[in-house]
């Protein structure tokens, strides 16, 4: 039972699983039978996530009901959505699986409904979904063509720029009888007028019969020329589409921001010789724009790259190469007169006539307008004597963490030393490199024979190859693991004890260990905040935010905490929290009071949080209370239990997951600083939860007056079918039990006490409370945190011939803890819950703008209806028209709604915007 859909990018046959989802199967062969799915655009792309396709219309067309069910189309509107169950068994393990896109069913949250949309998934293990969306088949034959949707150019909603569309669907087989109105009709219906006028950029031209082949083919790629280059000026490469493309110019995007232009040199030069390598910058930032322009000397070699080098990963990230739409008459004037200098004189001809950067576009001689926000070009200058270093050098390697590489020197000019090249290199890279120091070779050797008695030897397979600064690279990162402890957590990853017979014992957490916001008596909440606002005006109260984490699924390369959400103040979500703590400092006692805040970030986010704080003034605090620090990192290890090497000189790591933050804030002295500022309470969160109260008295209030040493906040689950973690006992001991351990009688189970609320409710929002005398013992239980294995393609080299391996199944593993691996190692007299209100509390950002659900547009809609209610509450009126709703009140005015009496009476037109009293 299959079905196969021609698309613009090449076709996908879809296996359908008729037995585990009879009735999505049904509508979904029904509505190929009737050809509804024909000019469909796919509407949605999150990159290496999912696709959505299956409205017609899509989303943006003012017509567009979002589809319907073939039974709407058959039988009426009233039938346009039905209800599907999500089954427990299949799961968003694989890339390629085929979901139904589902909402909440109104009038009963807990049913799922769908109509016709439905969503690809382009990575693997996104259980993400699981319990949202509702699989019904898999993708058997096209993974390219769901690579090339996944490498296409998206806005900021995740809208492809070009139109990719589903041209034509073919039932293969289908088991269901038709209803006795279906149709099937003789031939694909032509698109719509309503279709039409949702092209942005078509993905293919009617074309003259009457030409013959070898004209067609000509005409079809002028075409594919011209949608390219209308693309290329879309996401800001091009000042105007109508440009000849050079045949020997490369435009590479998807770059990752610290990707420098040194970088791309030498990864490229390896298919001939470069004339000019660069990296387009933001004028009056600096900040990387992420696509880049490279020119060959021959075409060939462009050629060639262009074919090699098509998603290859670079800094974590995996780029796109095409030939460039985007130099103007003033690169090639550029390339006739410099080259023929260059060529007169027998080479480079005198450093003052070279020059170190092209500039591929004109830049305006017009002041720049600060209001401007267009991203513009920066070009970077050095001094005569500086850039001859680098020409009669010749550097080949620049390190993309900021370390300066000179491995092969061609020619090296008397009297130049190594300090002037890394001087040079330091302004390249925008920073000072800094070279480790080189160990002694009784330390190389030490460590080296540390590895082989362990079993892991191979890690110095390549020494001998590596340059000095490579070995002493290799040497620093070897030594912050114990190998011994590798093999140990691998071998229990590798090989886990078997499962015991018989099912966990599930309860509730006793009511001694909880208390609700929601129906506790006002004078206990009074009490908590007060003796909260006591612990924070001692100044016994830290924060550590949880901030690793990069906003690949919001469309965005940046830190999370960096992203706007779309408010009216265009606040990220750093400054909102930020904000919440100035506040509450002003609240008590101003300058008196100070709220520490660690922000613990990973590998590719420090360098980025750490200047998106210094570029913000760090929002108002002082920043001598803001510690940055990084989470640690795990070896990959392959599925024979060794370690697996990312280069030559460097192993292959991975984040240890948000549960090495324990020994984190060892590591890296942020326990110690606790310690020395007398801290006694830390407030620990996720950074994306716009709606959370940070260093919140109440919860604070709460966790002190219990004397535990672990609370944390939990909101009502919404209906039996949610997909969440759910905090309760396990087995006797305080734990999280996650959705897909919990059966479907035990999910549906009902309180005894309140029939009409679930008995297992109380989901985890990784929100949680830790006295510090509980961090004092890290040393004493950190060891005993479980490690979770993920199974994943680790590029890696082969250790017997040097080649970079690319796999196409898993070949290795990541290791990583959770933060609330700690807490069935807690006895439960320490611990507590406290059940907060989700609409007050609780919005996480998780998905592209698009989705409906966790996004950006739902994060924005909870702080705007929560700054209304909080007008309202207060005795102001706001005015709402149509679909404008909602009021942003500034964290700096109220932190938790208070002191906002100025408003009553007073008339406010919503959307609006409260940034001080007036």
């Amino acid at each position: 039972m299959s079905a196969l859909l021609e698309t613009s990018l090449g076709d996908i046959v879809i296996d359908l699983l008729v037995d585990d989802a009879p009735k999505a199967c049904d509508n979904f062969l029904k509505l190929c039978k009737l050809k509804y799915y024909n000019f469909s655009p796919i509407h949605s792309v999150q990159k290496n996530f999912t696709f959505q396709t299956g409205d017609p219309l899509g989303p943006d067309a003012p017509e567009s009901d979002g589809g319907s069910s073939v039974w709407g189309l058959l039988d009426g509107p009233s039938k346009r959505t039905f209800p599907l169950q999500v089954s427990r068994k299949l799961k968003h393990l694989e890339r390629g699986t085929v979901s139904m896109a589902t909402v909440p069913a109104k009038n009963d949250p807990d049913q799922r409904i769908a109509a016709s949309q439905f969503i690809i998934t382009l990575g693997d293990n996104l259980d993400y979904l699981d319990g949202k969306a509702v699989i019904f088949g898999k993708v058997v034959e096209g993974f390219d063509v769901l690579e090339k949707i996944n490498d296409s150019f998206i806005d900021d909603r995740g809208r492809p720029l070009k139109d990719i569309r589903i041209r034509h669907t073919t039932v293969l087989d289908d088991p269901f009888d038709d209803p006795p109105n279906l149709v099937e009709p003789p031939e694909s219906p032509l698109p719509s007028k309503a279709q039409l006028a949702t092209v942005r950029i078509a993905d293919d031209e009617d074309l003259d019969d009457d030409m013959d082949e070898e004209a067609m083919d000509k005409l079809r790629r002028e075409r594919e020329a011209r949608a390219q280059a209308l693309t290329l000026e879309m996401v800001g490469d091009l000042p105007f589409a109508d440009v000849k493309p050079p045949e020997n110019i490369l435009f590479v995007c998807k770059l990752n921001p610290v990707t420098q232009d040194e970088d791309l040199n030498l990864i490229f030069s390896r298919f001939g010789t470069i004339l000019s390598c660069e990296v387009i910058r933001d004028k009056r930032t600096g900040d990387s724009l992420q696509y880049a322009f490279i020119e060959f000397e021959e075409q060939k070699d462009c050629e060639q790259a262009y074919f090699k080098m098509q998603g290859v990963l670079i800094d974590d990230h995996r780029i796109h190469v095409d030939f460039s739409q985007s130099v103007s008459k003033l690169s090639e004037s550029w390339r006739n007169s410099t080259v023929t200098k260059r060529r007169q004189r027998g080479g480079f001809g005198g450093v003052e006539d070279l020059e170190a950067k092209r500039q591929y576009r004109e830049l305006d001689d017009a002041p720049i307008d600060e209001n401007d926000s267009r991203p513009r070009q920066i070009v970077l200058e050095f001094e005569i004597e500086e850039v001859e270093v680098l020409v009669e050098i010749e550097i080949e390697t620049v390190d993309t963490v900021g370390v300066g590489v000179h491995d092969e020197i061609h020619e090296k000019k008397a009297g130049t030393d190594d300090n002037a090249v890394s001087n040079v290199l330091g302004k390249f890279q925008g920073t000072t490199p800094e070279v480790p120091r080189e160990p002694s070779v009784e330390e190389f050797q030490t460590l080296q024979k540390k590895y082989t008695d362990a079993g892991q030897g191979h890690v110095f397979a390549f020494v001998d190859e590596l340059t000095t600064v490579e070995k002493s690279q290799l040497f620093h990162q070897l030594s912050n693991f114990d190998p011994t402890r590798i093999n140990e957590l691998a071998d229990k990853a590798l090989n886990p004890p078997p499962v015991s017979e018989g099912t966990a014992t599930l309860e509730p957490l006793p009511e001694v260990a909880t208390a609700s916001i929601l129906d506790s008596d006002p004078s206990d909440i009074q009490k908590w905040y007060e003796a909260g606002l006591k612990e924070v005006a001692a100044n016994k109260v830290a924060v550590v935010l949880m901030a690793g984490g990069q906003g690949t699924r919001l469309g965005s390369s940046a830190p999370k905490g960096c992203f706007d959400i779309g408010l009216l103040s265009e606040k990220s979500l750093f400054q909102l929290q930020a904000q919440r703590i100035a506040k509450l400092q002003s609240l008590i006692g101003g300058k008196d009071v100070v709220i520490p805040w660690y922000v613990m970030t990973s590998g590719p986010t420090r360098k980025p949080t750490e200047e998106f704080f210094e570029k913000n003034n760090y929002f108002g605090l002082d920043k001598n209370n803001i510690m940055v620090f990084e989470q640690g990192v795990l070896p990959c290890i392959s599925n024979d239990g060794k370690i697996l090497l990312e280069s030559k000189g460097k192993v292959a790591v991975a984040p240890d997951g948000n549960g090495g933050i324990y020994q984190g804030l060892v590591v890296s002295g942020v326990r110690e600083d606790m310690r020395r500022r007398g801290i006694e309470h830390i407030h620990l969160y996720g950074v994306d939860n716009c709606l959370v109260k940070v260093a919140d008295p109440v919860f604070i209030g709460f966790a002190a007056s219990k004397n535990v040493d672990i609370a944390t906040k939990v909101v009502r689950k919404r209906n039996a079918t949610e997909s969440v973690g759910l905090i309760l006992l396990k087995n006797g001991k305080p734990d999280v039990v996650e959705y897909s351990e919990i059966d479907k009688e035990t999910a549906e189970a009902k309180d005894p006490k309140q029939p009409d609320v679930l008995k297992y409710r109380a989901a985890n929002i990784v929100n949680h409370y830790y006295s510090f005398r509980f961090l004092e013992s890290i040393e004493n239980w950190a060891h005993q945190l479980p490690h979770h294995v993920a199974r994943k393609k680790i590029a890696c080299v082969d250790t017997e011939t040097g080649n970079i391996v690319k796999p196409e199944k898993p070949n290795g593993i990541k290791l990583e803890q959770f933060v609330f691996d700690v807490f069935p190692m807690t006895p439960l007299e320490k611990f507590a819950t406290l059940e907060v209100h989700r609409h007050d509390e609780f919005s996480p950002l998780k998905n592209a703008r698009g989705t409906g659900e966790d996004d950006p547009d739902t994060s924005r809609a909870d702080i705007m209806a929560q700054g209304q209610r909080w007008v309202e509450a207060a005795g102001g009126i706001v005015i709402t028209d149509g679909e404008a709703v909602g009021v942003e009140v500034s964290p700096l005015i109220s932190y938790g709604g208070e002191n906002l009496e100025f408003l009553k009476g007073r008339e406010i037109k919503a959307p609006a915007i409260l940034e001080r009293e007036e």
